[in-house]
């Protein structure tokens, strides 16, 4: 591929194929601070096959000699390229690159694509924190391509603290004192108890999670359509064996009293969905099973806890500091 008439030569970049190429995309993601179970090759595996009709993927490798320095995977649609998925189950996305390589990456990207006549990209998901903007509004100079960027979401988080009682003192006074007394009036209406689920007991229990999202929420229940029960099948078949998806389960006298699904990755604990059994709505069980997922993230040494798209007030009581998501988007005028 040709370069921009006087700038340095980028690194190759090719479409690959998928299967091929997801032990090194998976080696890479490790690699990348900030990246996500979003960004694996087992999400798009999954999401692929059960919504992936009419989507049309590929997968881009950005290399450096031998070294491979970026992945994207993206929708050639007519109307332009797009990341891969859908905002409504993948919270997270964007490119993967090596710190430091993103600029050069994201000029790639646009070089493939033009050269594809692929004229407009609309990267979303992206971290306004994150490095992603700065590199395409670059690669959009390089090349002559307009950009612009929109907020899209919310996706607030919390760092972590070596006890859960340092979690529960930082957060604001009057937060600290309703976990506290939501935790001692859970605990003292019955035997109360936590179990994290992990490996082949995910698939198993599914259904109790499903069940406990209907019954939470109205919005939840019309959410669970067979094809998201699907998704979320085909999500614990990939990312439960590798220890990267728990279910918490929190029960009351052993009566299911809320569920967590969380992934692992990097560091990070993600609050992938929720539910709660509404007959307890008085015990707040739907915070306590939150709270004591963070508590065993902590206990594990988990350094962040990321609670995912959504500006729900739950969030922000459990010390969620909001981080803005942007929708970006690349469009070659001059090659029209």
């Amino acid at each position: 591929m040709d370069d921009a008439p006087g700038l340095e030569s980028l690194p190759l970049i090719t479409a690959e194929e998928f299967a091929a190429l997801a032990p090194e995309w998976e080696a890479l993601a490790a690699a990348v601070p900030g990246a996500a179970p979003f960004h694996l090759p087992g999400w798009h595996r999954a999401w692929l096959s059960v919504f992936g009709a009419g989507a049309e993927p590929v997968v881009l490798a950005v290399r450096r000699g031998e070294t491979l320095i970026g992945v994207a995977a993206l929708d050639l649609q007519p109307a332009g390229a797009r990341d891969l998925g859908d905002p409504g189950v993948r919270d997270l996305a964007g490119p993967l690159a090596l710190p430091g390589e993103e600029s050069a990456v994201a000029a790639g990207i646009l070089e493939w694509l033009r050269e594809d006549f692929t004229r407009v990209l609309e990267p979303w998901g992206i971290p306004a924190d994150g490095p992603w903007p700065a590199a395409f509004e670059a690669a959009a100079a390089r090349w002559g391509w307009s950009f612009a960027a929109e907020p899209e979401a919310v996706c607030p988080g919390a760092d972590l603290p070596a006890t859960f009682e340092a979690f529960v003192a930082s957060l604001p006074k009057h937060d600290r004192h309703e976990l506290r007394r939501k935790l001692r009036n859970f605990e003292a209406a019955g035997a109360a108890a936590f179990e994290r689920l992990a490996g082949e007991a995910v698939p198993a229990r599914l259904d109790l999670l499903f069940d406990l999202m209907r019954a939470s929420s109205p919005a939840k229940a019309a959410f669970l359509r067979p094809s998201m029960e699907a998704f979320f099948r085909a999500l614990a078949r990939e990312f439960a064996p590798r220890g990267q998806l728990s279910l918490g389960l929190t029960t009351l006298d052993g009566r299911p009293a809320g569920a967590t699904l969380t992934f692992e990755f990097g560091g990070t604990v993600f609050l992938y969905n929720s539910g709660y059994d509404p007959a307890l709505a008085h015990l707040a069980p739907g915070l306590v099973s939150k709270a004591w997922a963070i508590r065993d993230a902590i206990a594990r040494g988990f350094r962040r806890f990321d609670f995912l798209r959504g500006d729900e007030a739950y969030k922000r009581r459990l010390g969620g500091q909001p981080r803005q998501l942007l929708r970006l988007r690349l469009e070659d005028h001059a090659g029209r």
